[in-house]
């Protein structure tokens, strides 16, 4: 049983308290910090796919319902509405922005996504040239819709793997990755052992980007973890969404930047 996630206004406390606290210009940056504001953190709301923002509008007006299992935060079998999952659990647009220049900053040409959804951020992330995509989804029914999404924005760079992620990750085999986004299991024990185990799947050069980071007491207990893990180096604490760095290179620091 995963940690209880915040309330909103627990969320919006904490948020307001991390927008003091974080610096938007820091002159203490490392290099690694200080190219995420200036190459991406300003530059990441010009990333203009009006087209996937179209699909993601599609979604939220769907009158499609679905019963799918919820294996990254309950476990639960749910029917849900797909405009409720398009409203509510997909990547802002500013943050799939983000994201998508992160990518583009990387010159990342293998991305792994755990957690498809309905594929907008996939949609996002394939959407940067020459990369090819392969994105963890544990529900079929989910799987289908979001493949539907990528049909319609002729993308054909993204393969798909359905099932438990602990299942599904054995099956990686020898592959690396540029970049491995982590948007899959909102609770503290997986999120840690998924980090370890795609350690395996990274290079020096890999970036991690973690999504929801404050979003409960485990997710929070998990970040400070996988901050203090032996092969982490440089993070950045964007509040929704945590970077982390494993080059050996980098010193081992810890910042937190305004987005």
């Amino acid at each position: 049983m995963g940690s209880k996630p915040y309330s909103k206004l627990a969320i919006a406390a904490a948020y307001a308290k991390y927008y003091l606290r974080a610096s938007s210009k820091n002159k203490e940056l490392t290099p690694t910090a200080y190219n995420v504001v200036d190459e991406v953190l300003s530059d990441a709301r010009k990333v203009k796919h009006s087209d996937i923002e179209a699909e993601r509008y599609r979604l939220q007006k769907s009158k499609q319902v679905i019963s799918f299992t919820d294996y990254g935060k309950s476990g639960n079998i749910f029917e849900k509405k797909v405009a409720d999952i398009a409203k509510n659990a997909l990547k802002p647009k500013k943050y799939a922005q983000l994201i998508s220049k992160l990518v583009a900053q990387r010159g990342a040409k293998t991305i792994l996504e755990l957690g498809t959804s309905l594929g907008i951020t996939t949609a996002y992330l394939a959407r940067n040239k020459g990369t090819e995509v392969q994105t963890m989804e544990g529900d079929p029914t989910v799987a289908d819709i979001a493949q539907h999404v990528w049909n319609q924005l002729g993308l054909q760079n993204i393969s798909t793997t359905i099932g438990n992620f602990d299942v599904t990750l054995d099956q990686l085999e020898g592959k690396t990755y540029d970049v491995i986004y982590i948007d899959g299991n909102h609770n503290l024990e997986p999120t840690v052992r998924y980090f370890d185990v795609l350690l395996k799947h990274a290079n020096a050069h890999t970036l991690f980007i973690f999504d929801d980071i404050h979003y409960s007491k485990g997710m929070e207990e998990a970040w400070e973890a996988i901050k203090a893990h032996s092969q982490t180096t440089t993070t950045i604490d964007l509040f929704f969404i945590g970077l982390v760095y494993i080059n050996p290179s980098l010193v081992k620091q810890h910042f937190e930047l305004r987005y």
